[in-house]
C-alpha cells in the first residue's frame, strides 16, 4: 500500500494541520486514526474549491463525546476551473492568457473564502436556516494561519441537485422558502462585513475579456446544430455586448430605492443538497459569492438549472410568491424591502441578466462532460438532453424578457437601465 500523501487533495493543507484545527474547534483531545482517509467530493462540480469528505477514525475519544465520524473540508482552489478551461478549444475558453491569469484567480479564490466563512459567521446568529453546521473556518490572514479553510457538518443521507436532472417544482419551492428566510435574517440584522457589498457582476468583467465571453457562446452551435439553434445562437451573439459588464443584479436597487437582502449568487443545482430517501429540501451549500442585492437572483438561477423550461414558465409567480411570503413572515416586525409586486417586476427586469450568467459556464460545463471517461455513451445522451434543452430555454426566455424589458414603462420613462 501506498503511503497517504501529508497533503489533502493536492493543496497545501496537511493532515497534521486539519487534526489540529479540528480537535480545537470540537475541544477534544481525541486524535485521528491511521484509518483516517478523504474523498474528493467536488471533482466536476465545484470550481472554486477542493471539496474533501473527511473519515477522521477518531481515537482516544472520551466516553461522554459524541465526535462527527466524517466531516467535510473545502479549501479555496483554482485548480478544477483551470482544469474545466483548460478542457476546452482555443476559442472557446472564458479565459485565456497565460500563467499569470491563474495566479491572479487563486488570489480571487482567496477572496471568495473568506466571503463563505463571514457569510456562516453571520448565519451562526439564527436557527433554523436551512445550511450546514460549521465547525470551523479559517481565511490565510491571522497570524500562523498557513491555509485557508472552512470545516462543515456532513448531511448524513443527502445528495446533491444536478443539473442534468428534471426537478420537481415542489422541490424548488422549498428552496424558494429557505431562501426567503435567510432574507429575512439580512433585514433583521444587517451583515456588516464589507466583503458583502462587492459587485460581482462586475468584477466577472475586469476578469473575463469580452472576447472570451463571447467566445464560450461559439459551441452553441455545436452543441445543437439545428437551424433554430443557428438562428437563436445569431441573436444572441448580437444582444451579448450590450449585456457584458452589466451590474444591474447589484446595482438595482439604488434606482428603484429600496433595502438589499443577502444573496446566495451561485445558486445552481450542485449546490443545493436533498434528503436522499424524500428528495425535500436538505442544506443550501456554497456561500462563497454571497453579496447584498435581489432575492430573485437566487430564484431565478436555481430555476433554470433545476426546472425545465414548461415547468419554469408556469411556476414562475408561484415561486416569487412564496420567497415573498417567507421573507415576510420571518421578519418579526421588521419591514419589507419592497411589495410581492415589485418583486415581479424586478424579476422581469433582471432575468436576462441572470440568464446570460447562467447560460455560458453551462456550455462549458456541458462541453466538458461530452469527453467524461466515466460516464456512458447512452448516459451522456440523455444528460445532454436535458441540459441543452435547460440551457435553450433560458437563451429563447432571455431574448423575450429583454424586448419587453425596454418596451416597459420604466425603461421608456428612463427610470431604469435594462441593460447598458
Amino acid at each position: 500500500l501506498q503511503p497517504m500523501p501529508e497533503n489533502i487533495l493536492e493543496t497545501s493543507l496537511t493532515w497534521t494541520d486539519l487534526e489540529r484545527n479540528i480537535k480545537t474547534a470540537l475541544k477534544t483531545d481525541a486524535k485521528f486514526g491511521e484509518s483516517k482517509s478523504v474523498i474528493d467530493i467536488g471533482d466536476g462540480n465545484g470550481l472554486t474549491s477542493r471539496c474533501g469528505l473527511i473519515y477522521c477514525d477518531w481515537i482516544g475519544a472520551d466516553v461522554s463525546e459524541i465526535l462527527p465520524s466524517r466531516v467535510v473540508i473545502k479549501i479555496p482552489s483554482a485548480i478544477p476551473l483551470r482544469q474545466l478551461n483548460e478542457s476546452l478549444p482555443q476559442g472557446q475558453r472564458m479565459f485565456t492568457g497565460g500563467e499569470e491569469i491563474w495566479q491572479v484567480m487563486e488570489g480571487k479564490m482567496r477572496e471568495i473564502h473568506r466571503i463563505e466563512v463571514l457569510t456562516y459567521e453571520f448565519f451562526d446568529g439564527f436557527n433554523g436556516l436551512t445550511v450546514p453546521t460549521k465547525y470551523y473556518g479559517t481565511t490565510f490572514e491571522k497570524e500562523g494561519e498557513t491555509e485557508g479553510q472552512i470545516c462543515l457538518k456532513f448531511m448524513e443521507n443527502s445528495r446533491m441537485m444536478n443539473f442534468h436532472e428534471k426537478h420537481t417544482v415542489e422541490q424548488v419551492r422549498q428552496v424558494a422558502r429557505a431562501l426567503g428566510k435567510i432574507q429575512a435574517c439580512s433585514l433583521k440584522k444587517v451583515p456588516a462585513a464589507p466583503e458583502f457589498h462587492r459587485n460581482f457582476f462586475e468584477e466577472f468583467a475586469k476578469t473575463v475579456t469580452l472576447e472570451g465571453y463571447c467566445g464560450m457562446y461559439k459551441a452553441l452551435a455545436v452543441l445543437d446544430r439545428s437551424q433554430k439553434t443557428i438562428e437563436l445562437s445569431a441573436k444572441i451573439n448580437k444582444l451579448l455586448p450590450e449585456y457584458y459588464g452589466s451590474s444591474l443584479p447589484t446595482t438595482i436597487h439604488s434606482q428603484m430605492g429600496f433595502r438589499r437582502v443577502l444573496v446566495n449568487g451561485d445558486l445552481r443545482t450542485e449546490n443545493v443538497l436533498i434528503d436522499v430517501d424524500t428528495e425535500d429540501l436538505a442544506a443550501l451549500i456554497d456561500w462563497q459569492v454571497t453579496h447584498l442585492g435581489v432575492g430573485v437572483e437566487d430564484l431565478i438561477r436555481i430555476s433554470l438549472y433545476a426546472l425545465t423550461a414548461e415547468d419554469r414558465r408556469r411556476s414562475v409567480s408561484m415561486l416569487v410568491a412564496e420567497m415573498y411570503d417567507s421573507l415576510v413572515e420571518n421578519l418579526d416586525g421588521a419591514e419589507p424591502p419592497y411589495t410581492l409586486e415589485t418583486l415581479l417586476v424586478l424579476y422581469d427586469l433582471l432575468f436576462p441578466h441572470c440568464a446570460f450568467y447562467f447560460a455560458g459556464p453551462c456550455i462549458m460545463t456541458i462541453m466538458n462532460k461530452a469527453n467524461d471517461p466515466k460516464l456512458s455513451a447512452e448516459d451522456k445522451e440523455k444528460r445532454r438532453e436535458v441540459e441543452i434543452a435547460k440551457l435553450l430555454g433560458a437563451l429563447e426566455d432571455a431574448l423575450e424578457y429583454d424586448a419587453k424589458n425596454k418596451e416597459s414603462k420604466l425603461a421608456r420613462r428612463g427610470e431604469i437601465i435594462t441593460a447598458p
